[in-house]
């Protein structure tokens, strides 16, 4: 299953579609309207994807995605392992590196496509590179490991984590905080090197000055996150042959 969160995409969200069909034939699509005021529900499904809508708020948008997914394999026979692909609707993330994510789930439930690991540097300049790269560190000592691009938005996810979100997702914020909250249900990670593009039009929510206010509060997020008692719900994931 591939999940998109989308919020007035209307101008890009056709593309990302079409690219993540021909790299996934086959495989459903669901994409998330947030809150939307313009032509991104009409233009999804136009190029055939499920939609379903939620009010704004990017957490609020994948906190929703994940039910609906949960509802829709529960009503679904399973051919096999099941996973979830979740990328965002602004052109950045190349479905052609899906494959790679999928690899990586045979080694654990969480899979960061990670812009930090594949030799070539992002273009960030100034407060974001400095906010994106001081919240990796404070992820890794707070869950034990090295995570670097701590913020990327491509992930692919078993069904026993699909599962736990569901239930357990912070509808406030979503972000470096999740990882935290993975890490202490018990979940494993690891990134797998992904070139990314700059986004297609739109704007960023990690830009400028304001990346620093936001890397102080998602810092003090992990922090609560991994301050919780937290009973660890990891289940083995089903190996082999990976359905969507």
């Amino acid at each position: 299953m591939i999940l998109i969160p989308a919020r007035n995409e209307g101008p890009r969200i056709g593309r990302v579609i079409c690219g993540v069909q021909a790299a996934c034939p086959g495989v459903p699509v669901l994409v998330v309207a947030n809150g939307c005021t313009d032509d991104t529900v009409a233009v999804a499904r136009t190029h055939g994807a499920q939609v379903v809508l939620s009010p704004p708020g990017y957490a609020t948008a994948l906190a929703a995605g994940y039910r609906a997914v949960v509802d829709m394999w529960n009503v679904a026979e399973a051919s096999g392992p099941r996973w979830l692909v979740q990328l965002d609707a602004d052109g950045q993330h190349p479905p052609e590196s899906i494959p790679d994510l999928l690899a990586g789930l045979e080694r654990a439930e969480l899979v960061l496509g990670s812009r930090l690991v594949s030799g070539h540097s992002p273009d960030w300049m100034g407060a974001r590179r400095w906010a994106v790269e001081g919240l990796g560190l404070w992820t890794s000592v707070l869950v034990g490991y090295r995570l670097r691009d701590v913020t990327s938005g491509f992930m692919g996810l078993s069904e026993p984590l699909v599962r736990h979100l569901a239930e357990n997702f912070p509808v406030q914020v979503a972000d470096a905080n999740v990882l935290v909250q993975v890490h202490q249900a018990g979940f494993g990670m690891v990134e797998v090197p992904v070139v990314m593009s700059d986004r297609d039009g739109g704007e960023s929510m990690h830009g400028g000055w304001r990346s620093i206010v936001y890397t102080a509060k998602m810092a003090a997020l992990c922090l609560r996150e991994r301050s919780r008692r937290t009973q660890p719900v990891r289940a083995d994931c089903a190996k082999g042959a990976l359905g969507g």
